[in-house]
């Protein structure tokens, strides 16, 4: 999967979990600080792109995961090793 799909399907979870526009959602954007998500709807995010893509996100790599490129990196490398 390219990295603009995973972008895509990204955006698309985050405006199902948050309603901030898809097109807002991009790979620089800060997740808590430039959209404004809280820590419930970041856990929301992760799970729903964790069964999208397969990915589990331990509690320690959420910390991590700190713009929505953080995100698609790590599903990025997950897809790959998969």
């Amino acid at each position: 999967m390219s990295e603009k799909a995973i972008v895509e399907s990204v955006a698309e979870i985050v405006e199902e979990v948050t309603g901030i526009p898809a097109g807002q959602v991009t790979p620089e954007k800060h997740l808590i600080e430039d959209l404004d998500i809280d820590s419930l709807a970041l856990i929301e995010v992760a799970v729903a792109v964790g069964e999208k893509f397969k990915v589990e996100l331990s509690d320690d790599e959420l910390k991590e995961l700190h713009t929505v490129g953080d995100v698609v990196e790590r599903v990025r490398k997950a897809t790959i090793t998969a």
